[in-house]
């Protein structure tokens, strides 16, 4: 197999030559490169296995892409891109079995007591240049200062320092020297670093969650600078996920770091002077570049203003660049201006590229390669700050993306954060070098250390700001549009949905990123949306012609990347049911316009699966049914449930921790069978797949009480109508032999399962909208005035006008009490915020829906493979964003109980975690009509996935007949009158 590694008079190899084997072929390595260096000089290109059976290759080469996964050692899901390679490693490109034979080995050593903790006075997130800049001001004042980088050496994205598998005498460029020197003052100064260390989230301005050396740690700082760089934006096109089709910004990493050719034919594109030093830097090598397609015109005389305006700002990077274009003029390579790619093809990876003119898009070129550089621009990493809250607005470069609004100095909306470099906004290294000196400057005036101005930095910035402006006008590309992709063409890469998914989803009006994401999972991947929503928000825009504004974007959620589930597992204290919390507006609507006066015969407030469940049961009734939500169908604690399907009663339902002494959820259990069937029935009749599978639950148990306690338990059931059978651990693990060895036995509830909730409300309200029901989004009830007379019905006030009903019926969950406040009525419902986690997809674990008999959990293996982890664990409001987010004690409890009862999970990455909102009442739904306010009806409920659609029917019932065919006394709102 032909060698890829490039040669250099000055450079030569330091690593000792070792032995790995990749998918049982041997591959030889150096010590001290990557894996994906490492496969990559010998000519292995297709990693990871897709869920449909495409192959991925290395695409970003830093880590934020994820689909350069392999198995190492039989540890799952390791980044080649990022991970060394070591003498004897077995690599594979498919996920271990999870069985015995093939286990999933645990992605860490096992987590202590408690994390890990550091206290410093200044925590630097990122060693690219602003991060070195800022840790080096800062620590010349005296301040400790940490700087926190995932990479396996400083430098970053631009200076690409050499990997230590090679040496040399000197740097090979000023590039290479000026980082080197840099890192260097920052240590000299007395900078802590710490490298290969993952920022998973950051939960405060003073505390931030990593992983080092593979164990949690909880960072405390005083001030707080935020540098991670950026990452090279998403180019769909047909053929975009081929193995072979990389980023110039890993091509470059292959070859700057690693010594390493991305290929034997190597084409190159995009757009500004970044795919120009590649080329170069290839060629130097020895590497075979076919040609440099820039998007941008060719240069002309037009532009004699913006050029001497570069030329005054940097004139030693306008002759680099000159000096770019002359090497590859000299070596026969063609920079093709005006153009560019239309088409990758191939089938184990890509071998051939279509390339196109912007002038005349049918006239067209192809090249027959191995390898395709992209690099049409960058994308800010502002995760970590929007996760802080730190004000963001939309930026137009490209597609458009966010960027974090700051100060000169890097200064938040949020004391004590700075966000300096490409991270913030992009702008090129010598911008980021100016930031971060100011913000490393800035934060030690903030703790007290005197500090001069520096005149000469900010200088400095301004002339760089200049060159940038400049240079983006040389290279302005013409404006860029979606609408000639192809249906067919990949625009999520982690969950392979195409640009005609999601075309019908907003043609549909599902058209905010939110519902995109809940109905087609786009973003729900393991690069948690980085490629794939700044081309959903631009397509949204493109085809409603409302931009996205920053709020509208995916929430900003822990964690920052996929980060080892084992490891951030602590064991919490236990407590009784939910913990109630408040209930303000979330929000955030979409459409605010005034609409003409609206009426029907029944109007629903709230549009999550219960307000869904009536208007379907209603409209299939043939009544004229309105349903009104201040946000969007299924988007707050529908949307974000874990769906599952419960029978049996939760273990704070039943004994000591129940509300209302257990005496109202037992009286509920009934409900539970009759639902799960309802949900049966409605996916036969609706036809769409919604993913529900009844195939029992498990309520564990680890200790001889908690054994007693469901003997106790199953006893009650059974005794309103329950099937539940108590089993030991023997059956217990021929039923779910996944499970820990330590556990004695469990509670098995046949009729339990789950359901995809992302899938189930939206198709009952289709049908409901198919059957004549109407849906009105953002539409908020202010005030409700009950008209006089009998059967006169309400007038609603409404943000987008009035609405008269003749029967309104209150399906505001959580929010229920405050549409009661509007009619005099007291409900006493109280909202829980709660949060699950998802980890990424994972063989055949469990079947059964889980759950323990003493500790909070919910645990089970959705469709797509992901474990769904919850089970009441507590999620805090945080007013200054207006959204609920996720509590570390939380996560960390929660990954505990789920690593004590399935031992798998220590070998999988969380991928997601997020937070949604339960209803606490006192165990029961409260259903029908108020006493003393006619036609005004409540269907609320605290099992409001599972009791939805029975719920939604017995109501309808009441409405229709007056008569819910039975008795509803325990579950009617006069118990608390």
């Amino acid at each position: 197999m032909t060698d890829l590694r490039l040669r250099h008079p000055s450079v030569a190899t330091a690593g000792r030559t070792i032995r790995i084997h990749y998918d049982g072929q041997p591959v030889a390595a150096l010590e001290g490169e990557t894996v994906a260096a490492a496969l990559t000089a010998a000519g292995h290109v297709a990693l990871r296995h897709t869920r449909s059976g495409e192959r991925r290759g290395l695409y970003c080469g830093m880590g934020a892409c994820q689909d350069c996964l392999v198995t190492i050692d039989g540890r799952a899901s390791q980044r080649a891109c990022l991970a060394k390679a070591e003498d004897g490693q077995d690599i594979r490109s498919q996920m271990p079995a999870g069985t015995p034979d093939d286990p999933l080995q645990p992605l860490t050593t096992p987590a202590g007591a408690a994390p890990d903790e550091r206290s410093v006075d200044v925590l630097v997130i990122g060693a690219g240049p602003a991060g070195l800049a800022a840790a080096r001001t800062a620590a010349r004042t005296g301040l400790s200062v940490l700087v926190l980088d995932e990479r396996p050496q400083a430098g970053g994205q631009y200076f690409k320092p050499l990997a230590p598998s090679h040496r040399s005498e000197r740097p090979l460029d000023a590039q290479f020297a000026m980082g080197e020197g840099l890192r260097r003052e920052a240590e000299a100064a007395g900078v802590r670093f710490e490298q290969g260390a993952q920022v998973w989230a950051a939960f405060s301005p003073q505390e931030v969650g990593a992983l080092i050396d593979g164990r949690a740690t909880v960072v405390r700082c005083r001030q707080l600078v935020i540098a991670p760089g950026a990452y090279e934006r998403p180019v769909p096109f047909p053929g975009w996920t081929l193995p072979g089709v990389m980023t110039t910004g890993a091509a470059q990493t292959l070859a700057r770091a690693y010594r390493v050719a991305p290929g034997e034919r190597v084409l190159i594109a995009g757009n500004g002077p970044l795919n120009l030093q590649l080329a170069v830097e290839l060629l130097q090598g020895g590497a075979h570049v076919l040609a440099v397609v820039e998007s941008a015109p060719a240069p002309s005389a037009a532009q004699i203003q913006p050029a001497l305006a570069a030329m005054r700002a940097a004139p030693d990077l306008v002759w680099q660049g000159a000096r770019y274009l002359r090497l590859l003029r000299r070596a026969g390579v063609p920079v093709l201006w005006g153009r560019h790619v239309v088409a990758a093809e191939g089938e184990e990876r890509v071998r051939r590229v279509v390339v196109a003119e912007h002038a005349m898009p049918s006239q067209t070129t192809a090249f027959d390669v191995d390898t395709l550089c992209l690099g049409y621009g960058f994308i800010p990493s502002t995760e970590l700050a929007r996760m802080l809250g730190c004000a963001h607005h939309a930026a137009g470069r490209h597609l458009g993306h966010l960027a974090t609004t700051t100060a000169e100095d890097g200064a938040t909306s949020v004391p004590g954060v700075y966000v300096v470099g490409d991270g913030a906004d992009l702008g090129g290294a010598r911008v980021a070098l100016a930031r971060g000196t100011l913000a490393g400057a800035a934060v030690a005036r903030a703790l007290g250390r005197t500090v001069a101005a520096d005149a000469r930095t900010v200088t400095d910035l301004h002339r760089a700001e200049a060159f940038q402006r400049a240079l983006w006008t040389l290279y302005q590309a013409p404006p860029l549009s979606l609408a000639a992709v192809p249906d067919d063409t990949v625009l999520c890469r982690c969950e392979e949905i195409r640009f005609g998914d999601v075309r019908a989803q907003i043609r549909a009006g599902r058209d905010s990123l939110a519902a995109i994401k809940r109905n087609t999972r786009l973003g729900m991947g393991r690069c948690q949306g980085r490629y794939c929503a700044v081309t959903a928000a631009r397509l949204v825009t493109e085809m409603t012609g409302r931009a996205v504004s920053p709020e509208q974007y995916l929430a900003p959620r822990p964690p920052a990347k996929p980060v080892p589930a084992g490891a951030l597992g602590f064991e919490k204290p236990e407590w009784g049911g939910h913990k109630p919390a408040i209930t303000p507006n979330l929000a955030r609507p979409l459409e605010s316009a005034p609409l003409p006066d609206m009426q029907a015969e029944v109007v629903v407030i709230g549009a999550g699966v219960l307000g869904a469940s009536l208007a379907y049961y209603l409209s299939q009734a043939g009544q004229d049914v309105l349903v009104l939500d201040r946000d969007e169908l299924n988007l707050q604690a529908s949307g974000a449930n874990a769906g599952s399907l419960h029978v049996q009663l939760l273990s704070f339902d039943f004994g000591a921790k129940a509300q209302a002494g257990g005496g109202p959820a037992a009286a509920t259990l009934p409900l539970g069978p009759l639902s799960v069937r309802l949900w049966q029935q409605f996916e036969q009749d609706c036809g769409e797949d919604l993913e529900i599978k009844i195939t029992g639950g498990l309520m564990v148990a680890d200790s001889e009480a908690g054994m007693r306690f469901i003997e106790a338990k199953a006893a009650l059931e059974r005794q309103h109508g329950i099937e539940a059978h108590v089993i030991d651990g023997t059956e217990l693990r021929r039923l779910s032999p996944a499970l820990s060895e330590s556990l004695l036995g469990a509670e098995l509830c046949p009729m339990e399962g789950k359901i995809n909730p992302l899938r189930a409300t939206y198709a009952l309200a289709a049908r409901a909208q198919a059957q004549g029901a109407r849906f009105v989004r953002g539409c908020n009830v202010q005030s409700i005035e009950r008209l006089p007379g009998a059967g006169a019905g309400f007038v609603l006030a409404t943000s987008r006008g009035t609405v008269r009903a003749r029967r309104l019926v209150n399906a505001s969950g959580a929010w229920s009490s405050a549409v009661g406040e509007m009619l005099g009525v007291r409900i006493p419902v109280q909202g829980a915020p709660l949060q699950m986690i998802v980890t990424e997809p994972a063989p055949p674990l469990v079947d059964h829906l889980i759950a323990h008999a003493d500790r909070h959990l919910s645990l089970k293996q959705a469709a797509s493979g992901g474990l769904l982890i919850g089970g009441g664990w507590t999620a805090a409001f945080d007013p200054a964003m207006r959204l609920n987010r996720a509590v570390r004690d939380s996560l960390e409890g929660s990954l505990w109980v789920a690593r004590h009862v399935l031992p798998a999970v220590a070998g999988l990455h969380m991928v997601r975690c997020w937070a949604g909102m339960n209803v606490n009442i006192d165990g029961a739904p409260i259903l029908g009509e108020v006493p003393g306010v006619p036609g005004f009806y409540n269907a609320v409920t605290s099992n409001g996935y599972t009791l939805a659609p029975i719920a939604g029917k017995l109501v309808t019932e009441l409405l229709v007949h007056g008569d819910a065919g039975m008795d509803l006394t325990p579950f009617r709102i006069d118990r608390f009158l």
